[in-house]
């Protein structure tokens, strides 16, 4: 049951963070500078993310590694005990 689980949430992350990349487009900005000695004009271009974006990031790695522990875990096997055959009951007669 906890392999099950461990798949569902690693792949449902990993499908959520597709679907939000392309749902979240980066704010662009540029920087023009011109060095007024030599003529050369340098552009700089930065891409910034919403918050949001680094918010649903967060959650999804964070359920990401959640899942690969649910994968990675081992199943504990119990051992069939009855509770009759303690000590206690079969010495009462």
């Amino acid at each position: 049951m906890k392999r099950a689980i461990g798949i569902f949430l690693t792949l449902s992350s990993l499908l959520t963070y597709l679907i939000v990349d392309m749902l979240y487009d980066p704010v662009k900005e540029t920087i023009t500078t011109t060095d007024m000695e030599s003529g050369v004009t340098t552009v700089t271009v930065h891409y910034q993310y919403p918050l949001m974006f680094w918010v649903i990031c967060f959650i999804l790695i964070i359920s990401f590694i959640l899942g690969i522990c649910f994968i990675l875990a081992k199943e504990k096997l119990y051992e069939e005990c009855s509770l009759c055959d303690t000590p206690e009951y079969t010495s009462i007669k």
